[in-house]
């Protein structure tokens, strides 16, 4: 315990602290930061004799001291006035510690796994679907090596592509903040950092994989990265016709999401979708980050580059209720790439003014063709082909300006500038094959242009942070949707909304409850309604029973303007499928959604023990809906249509707990888990409203097995049970399980590496039952540390056409379901050849 006080002896409140050891490393062991009166207090771990304190606060200088944790009395450390800048640093809002050390030792991890592999296996982690990182229920966007910010909003690369055999220690830090924001939040999300081995600092490295392999499957990898104090680079290039994918969409569109349309989002979901149901999956991702960071400035480059060839055999049957109206086989094939780039700068003006910057942009091309043959039940059987092709493509420029200004120890001044263009076009064709009718030849386009303007200010209290302003808003949106060839009426919509709010909100810490709550009274005006106004909201509440043990309580309020490439009054997406809108009914309403969710997670790394739970309740008030109107002339006439109410129940929760045993210290995980969701929402059946309802569980339970001074490092099983059930009105419509079994054998020696999977699939999906065994390998072995062979292989029995692969799935969508099957699997065997540079 201390005090910090200038050469005045007056308290210097809110200074960053970090420790280190006294080691040669002088690594991270915990953080704080002083109280409105100067007062520190930190927890160092038992063991360590002395610790070294780095003391940074705003106009003054960086202060490193020595203290003998023996000391029982509280001493001071004087910190002297200066208009130098801050070194980046991380804040602790609690004498709870705020760092966890993973412990990577205990994990049987070898110089080939990668930090996905250790995350899996870190107790209050949760890894989601394209590199989501969550850690005690907040998510991760930021991997830092040595300190600094390389990975934003890149999880992914960081997952796939950074091996242990760089790392010397991996940290979670809570509660992260660096020199280049200015402002006085204490609750923060948490970051990854990982310190790096000496030998790979400020050294280039790379790495080449060149593979080929059984009926002509092939693979070329390649990444390289240098990671010094200033300059740090990471590059990646993946081109296979395995289907393998390496970037996400998450982490493509992370800097343009705030404001874009629907359309982005459906135009590049091909781009980043992992199926190996396919026939033909050409894919190629490259990415290039460049950071660099000075005394008083910072900026990055991150470049994406994919391209992608896929082709696919697919039956469809279209249901509605129980029953069947179409059945489709269907052929289509997918080509396109897509370049996107984001700069991003940061400058310290003085010692009280940062500048920051973000300029992204994303172009897509895109061509989709699709032939198939349809079999239509209603009214009457009536079988035809039917060809179609899609040209979507996409321009979108998006950039973000911030000023931030102390005016004094205790307020801030931010100014946000934001402005968003997204254009989308569509070149659609589609005409029947074997009847003579007329072709349908659609063009479209849609731009949207937004202007954000904010002003904040920040205030300091004494356990709290204030923060008002003012925002305005305005949204232009414009498209056209005409017919080529016939007498359709061409369609034009167009809107403006303009916003007023009001942004308010206090977050702080009261001993181990972290609260923040956030309102923005709204004024939305549009062209043809009155003005109407809006209370966003968006509140939590946070209690930390002790570290990694928390409960926290969430609730929001918000509303969306429906996309209005949905609202055109006549949307072709076949020749026998058609949405047929009233012409700018829905143009200026908007859907509100509330949400409400409950979680505990703790994590007990001691006693090896680890629990979450999470509950969360949304409901959406007046949401839009393409629901199946009619069927007329063998046409499928659809309606996006606005319902009531669409509820959300959705549950996720599990557990693990590792035994050891023996003298050798085996070690046993059990561990159970839950999803579950169930989905109330309004439709229309035979012409009458009805409530559909969608239900789906998924219980898991795991055993892994980490044997010491054995060959095999890993043994584990997962069973897993996917039960859906869909229902209308009370009435059970369908149901759909996949029990799936999983078995996996990992090792690894000085030289070696391996893995073997085998995966059993038992369908059962209404009276139709079947099963699916297929197993996966890969063997590396070392040369030298220069040079490396390896086999790699997945879906073996399929490959070799020693199982009968079928795969089947059922989706609703508003009124209708929609039964997939395939007996396409893109199974390999390559063998490549490393060369480590």
């Amino acid at each position: 315990m201390g005090f910090l006080k200038n050469a005045a002896g007056e308290p210097v409140p809110f200074a960053n602290i970090i420790v280190h050891d006294t080691t040669g490393t002088q690594k991270p062991i915990t953080f704080g930061y002083s109280d409105g009166e100067g007062h520190f207090s930190l927890e160092i771990p038992s063991g360590l004799t002395k610790v070294i304190l780095n003391v940074t606060a705003i106009g003054y200088q960086e202060k490193e001291v020595v203290w003998q944790t023996s000391q029982e009395q509280p001493f001071t450390v004087y910190m002297e006035e200066s208009i130098t800048k801050l070194e980046e640093v991380v804040v602790k809002a609690r004498k709870i510690t705020d760092t966890l050390n993973i412990d990577t030792e205990g994990m049987n991890l070898s110089k080939e796994s990668t930090l996905r592999d250790m995350l899996d296996k870190t107790d209050g982690v949760i890894l989601g679907e394209e590199g989501g990182i969550s850690y005690q229920g907040k998510q991760i966007n930021k991997v830092l090596i040595n300190g600094k910010e390389v990975f934003v909003n890149q999880n992914k690369i960081a997952l796939d592509n950074l091996n242990y055999e760089i790392m010397e220690n991996v940290q979670i830090i809570d509660n992260y903040k660096n020199k280049f924001t200015l402002d006085f939040k204490r609750i923060r999300d948490p970051v990854i950092n990982i310190e790096t081995k000496s030998r790979f600092k400020g050294v280039l490295k790379a790495q080449v994989d060149l593979g080929y392999g059984f009926k002509e499957k092939y693979g070329l990898n390649g990444k390289g990265f240098f990671f010094s104090d200033k300059l740090n680079a990471f590059a990646t290039s993946h081109t296979n016709n395995i289907g393998k994918k390496e970037l996400s969409e998450k982490d493509v569109s992370a800097s343009v999401k705030k404001y874009a349309t629907e359309e982005l989002d459906n135009i590049l979901y091909p781009f980043f979708i992992e199926d190996y149901r396919t026939s033909k999956n050409f894919v190629s991702n490259n990415s290039l980050t460049f950071r660099w960071q000075g005394l008083n400035s910072k900026s990055g480059l991150v470049f994406y580059y994919g391209n992608i060839h896929t082709e696919r055999k697919v039956e469809y049957s279209t249901f509605i209720a129980d029953t069947l109206v179409k059945r489709s086989g269907s052929r289509n094939s997918e080509k396109g790439n897509f370049i996107s780039a984001t700069a991003n700068y940061s400058h310290i003006l003085s010692p009280r003014t940062v500048l920051q910057n973000v300029l992204s942009t994303i172009g897509i091309g895109f061509r989709q063709h699709n032939e198939s043959v349809d079999t239509l039940f209603v009214p009457t059987i009536n079988s035809f082909g039917v060809r179609t092709q899609d040209a979507p493509e996409n321009f979108t420029i998006s950039n973000d300006l911030k000023l931030t200004h102390l005016l004094n120890d205790n307020t801030a001044f931010s100014f946000d500038l934001d402005y968003y263009h997204e254009r989308n076009t569509r070149d659609f064709e589609t005409r029947l094959t074997n009847i003579d009718a007329g072709d349908i030849l659609q063009e479209g386009s849609s731009t949207k242009q937004y202007l954000l303007a904010q002003g904040n200010f920040n205030f300091r209290l004494r356990k709290a942070t204030l923060n008002t302003g003012l925002s305005l808003t305005n949204n232009d949106e414009k498209g056209d949707l005409e017919f080529l060839n016939n007498a359709h009426e061409d369609s034009g919509l167009k809107r403006n909304i303009f916003t007023l709010g009001v942004p308010l909100s206090l977050d702080g810490s009261f001993k181990n409850l972290d609260y923040s709550f956030a309102a923005a009274p709204t004024l939305i005006r549009t062209g043809e309604t009155d003005n109407r106004s809006f209370l966003k909201m968006s509140h939590s509440l946070t209690y930390n029973f002790e570290a990694q043990n928390n409960l926290r309580l969430g609730m929001s309020h918000s509303y969306q303007f429906y996309d209005i490439n949905a609202l055109f009054d006549t949307i072709v997406k076949s020749y026998n499928h058609k949405i047929i809108n009233e012409r700018g009914k829905h143009l200026e309403q908007f859907s509100v959604k509330d949400e409400v969710s409950l979680s505990w997670f703790n994590s007990n790394v001691a006693r090896s023990k680890n629990i979450h739970f999470t509950y969360r309740y949304s409901q959406e008030q007046d949401f839009l809906q393409s629901v199946l109107d009619s069927i007329s002339d063998n046409v499928f006439y659809y309606s996006n249509r606005v319902f009531d109410k669409n509820r959300t129940h959705t549950i996720s929760a599990g557990g693990k707990k590792g035994i050891y045993l023996g003298p050798s210290y085996h070690r046993l995980d059990i561990g159970a888990g839950l999803n579950f969701m169930a989905n109330r929402y309004s439709t229309i059946f035979n012409d009458q409203y009805a409530r559909a309802e969608n239900n789906m569980w998924e219980p898991a339970f795991n055993l892994n097995f980490l044997p010491r001074r054995f060959f095999m490092k890993e043994i584990t099983n997962q069973l897993k049970w996917n039960h859906l059930i869909f229902s209308v009105d009370g009435d059970k419509v369908t149901q759909q399980s996949v029990t799936t079994n999983t078995f996996t054998v990992k090792g690894h020696g000085d030289k070696i590496n391996w893995n073997f999977d085998f995966e059993y699939m038992f369908y059962n999906i209404d009276r139709d039952k079947f099963s699916v065994p297929d197993c996966s390998l890969s063997f590396k072995y070392d040369v030298s540390d220069t040079l490396s062979f390896s086999l790699v292989g997945r879906s073996l029995l399929t490959l070799f056409q020693l199982n009968n692969y079928n795969f089947a799935n059922t989706l609703s969508n508003g009124n209708t379901l929609t039964r997939i099957r395939t007996d396409n699997n893109l199974g390999y065997l390559i063998f490549y050849t490393s060369f480590r540079f």
